[in-house]
Order: structure tokens, then C-alpha cells, then sequence
């Protein structure tokens, strides 16, 4: 989604737009766990001008679908999307004096300050918002997903979903620092 600076009059501008299932696919490709979308992502975004800087309040869900981490049972998860940040022009950006070993040039794309975590830099006119929310919805996601808190598992032995039975199975795993021990007879 792209928004041109200049359709931002006093009141603000209020754009919603849906990421298709495929797209989100794509941004969630590289992660471990395995995410996949269920359906479009939906967004709804407030802009607000503040001289040159430009504040964006977005709301969004994403339908997913994940294998749960500890017995790969599929989880349906509607994962809130939701951020604020202010764009910053770049020339109005004021990058902090570079230590002596970095002798790059221009601002820097991001900021691990406190006071500049939910600043963003843009150029031109026009704001492009898909690699924002691209972010965003990788922060969302939880890394570990779950079916349920108190989810067993797999039996580490035969593979049985503890969740649904007990395989009897001997799941004691000795220290291996004591496994040396183990054939001494006294």
C-alpha cells in the first residue's frame, strides 16, 4: 500500500487494505515454525501529518495456520497485527556522530534508542507501507507456537501424542556425565 504525503490533509487518512493469502505466504516463508495463511491479511490504517512527519496507527489480522511445537498438531491462530510508529523524513533524520571504526554515510534504517524505537525514515512523497507491515507481522508471530499451555508432546521413544494417551514407554534419560559409571561392578 502506497500513500502519497501530500492526500494527508488535517484530518487525517484512513486506508484499509487486504494482503492476499499468497503474499502472506510469502513474508512467512523463511520462518521455522512454519507458518502458513489461512486467508488475506486485513489492515486499517489511520495517517496523521505532524508537520513533515507522518504518524500511522494500523490494525490487522492474519488468519494462520501452524503445526503446534511440541506435538505437530495443527493450531489455528488469529494473530493480531497491530502497530504504531512515526515516519520521519530522511532529511530531517538526525543521525548520532558514528563511532571511528564505522565510516558509513546516511542515516541509519533503524534505531535501538528508546525515544526512536517507533521511528521509521522515508524519501519522496510517497510512503510505501507493505515492507512496515512485512515487519510487523514477523514480530507478531510467536516463535514458539503451541496447540494448548499444558501440551505434552511427542514421546521422544515410539512418537505417540502424549496429549491423547500414555505410551508406557521409559523416557528416563541418565546424565550422561555418569554414563561412564554405569559398568563398574563393585
Amino acid at each position: 500500500m502506497r500513500v502519497n504525503i501530500d492526500e494527508i490533509k488535517e484530518a487525517g487518512l484512513r486506508r484499509s487494505w487486504d494482503v492476499a493469502r499468497e503474499q502472506v505466504d510469502d513474508i512467512l516463508q523463511g520462518d521455522k515454525a512454519g507458518y502458513r495463511a489461512r486467508g488475506p491479511l486485513h489492515v486499517e490504517a489511520k495517517l496523521e501529518k505532524i508537520d513533515r512527519r507522518v504518524r500511522v496507527d494500523a490494525h490487522g489480522k492474519a488468519e494462520l495456520s501452524v503445526p503446534c511445537g511440541r506435538c505437530l498438531q495443527p493450531v489455528s491462530l488469529d494473530q493480531p497485527v497491530d502497530f504504531e510508529l512515526t515516519l520521519v523524513p530522511s532529511d530531517e533524520y538526525v543521525d548520532e556522530p558514528r563511532g571511528e571504526k564505522d565510516s558509513s554515510t546516511g542515516p541509519a534504517g533503524g534505531s535501538f534508542e528508546a525515544e526512536r524505537a517507533d521511528e521509521e525514515i522515508y524519501t519522496g512523497k510517497v510512503v510505501d507501507l507493505d515492507p512496515i507491515l512485512r515487519e510487523q507481522l514477523l514480530l507478531a508471530v510467536p516463535g514458539y507456537p503451541v496447540c494448548k499451555d499444558d501440551c505434552k508432546g511427542l514421546c521422544p521413544v515410539c512418537g505417540a501424542n502424549l496429549n491423547d494417551r500414555e505410551c508406557g514407554c521409559d523416557r528416563h534419560v541418565p546424565d550422561p556425565r555418569w554414563a561412564g559409571l554405569k559398568n563398574v561392578k563393585l
